[in-house]
C-alpha cells in the first residue's frame, strides 16, 4: 500500500509522542478496567500467536509475551516500535517479541497466521473498511480479535476533544456503534462492552494531582457505571471506550 498524506501525520504525530514519558491521567490508570477486561478476553494466551496491532510504546506486548505468547508487535510509527523493541529486549523477551513497522492496512503476513489480534486505540487511526479485512485475513478460523476503542456519542467528551486538539491527531475518528457493526461485518460473531460513565467525573481530580483519589473515585463510579449499562444499554453509546471482540 502507498502511504497516504494520513499516513505521514500519523506516523509524525506517534513518532514525537514516542520521544515523551506518559504523565497524564493515563499513566494514572484511567484505563484499567477496560485494559483488564480486553486481557481477560485472550483466554489463552499460553503458547498463542498474538499481532499486537498498533502496538504503542509496547506495553500490551509485555503483558502478553509474559503471559507465555509468541506476539509480533507493528506500529506504523518507527518511534513506537523501537521503543516496544527496547523494552522487550530490556524485559528479557526477546524471544517472543518480533516488532516491526508496518501499517494495520497492509499486513505483511500469510493467511490464517494468528490464534488473536489486539488492538488498544488503534483502529480509529485506520481505514476501517481495509483493516477489517486484514484482520479478518490474518487471524486463524476461529480466531479471535478484540479491540479497546474511543467512542463519538459523548457530547461533553466531544467539548473535550475539541478543546484539547494536541493530544491527538487531525485525522484520527472515535468510533460509532455504526462504525463497530460496520467493521464486524465480515465475522462470525461480534460482542462489546463499555466502560466510563458517570465514571468521567473522577477527572474533575485530576487537575489537583490527587492520583490516589482519582483512582478510587473512578473505581466506585465504574462498578456504577456497569449497573447503569445493564439496566439501561441505550446509555452504553454515551461511554468514553468500548472493548470489541469479534470472531472469524
Amino acid at each position: 500500500m502507498i502511504p497516504t498524506a494520513r499516513h505521514q501525520i500519523e506516523r509524525l504525530h506517534h513518532d514525537q509522542v514516542a520521544t515523551r514519558e506518559q504523565s497524564d491521567f493515563y499513566a494514572w490508570g484511567a484505563l484499567d478496567a477496560a485494559d483488564a477486561f480486553a486481557y481477560s478476553l485472550i483466554e489463552r494466551p499460553q503458547g498463542s500467536i498474538i499481532l499486537d496491532l498498533g502496538c504503542g510504546r509496547g506495553a500490551h506486548t509485555l503483558h502478553f509475551a509474559q503471559s507465555g505468547a509468541y506476539v509480533v508487535a507493528i506500529d506504523l510509527s518507527g518511534g513506537m516500535t523501537s521503543v516496544t523493541q527496547r523494552r522487550a529486549v530490556a524485559a528479557g523477551l526477546g524471544d517472543r517479541v518480533a516488532v516491526q513497522q508496518m501499517s494495520a492496512e497492509s499486513l505483511g503476513f500469510a493467511d490464517a497466521t494468528f490464534d488473536y489480534v489486539f488492538g488498544h486505540s488503534v483502529l480509529h487511526h485506520t481505514d476501517l473498511a481495509v483493516t477489517r479485512w486484514e484482520v479478518h485475513r490474518v487471524l486463524k478460523p476461529g480466531g479471535r480479535a478484540v479491540f479497546l476503542e474511543p467512542l463519538s456519542h459523548n457530547p461533553l467528551l466531544n467539548l473535550f476533544r475539541r478543546l484539547t486538539p494536541w493530544r491527538r491527531t487531525p485525522t484520527e475518528k472515535p468510533l460509532s456503534m455504526a462504525d463497530l457493526r460496520f467493521f464486524a461485518e465480515p465475522f462470525a460473531s461480534v460482542s462489546h462492552r463499555e466502560f466510563y460513565l458517570l465514571a468521567l467525573a473522577a477527572f474533575a481530580f485530576a487537575p489537583f494531582g490527587s492520583r490516589a483519589l482519582f483512582r478510587r473515585t473512578l473505581h466506585l463510579l465504574n462498578a456504577i457505571d456497569q449497573r447503569i449499562f445493564r439496566l439501561a444499554p441505550v446509555l452504553r453509546r454515551y461511554a468514553w471506550v468500548t472493548v470489541c471482540e469479534v470472531r472469524r
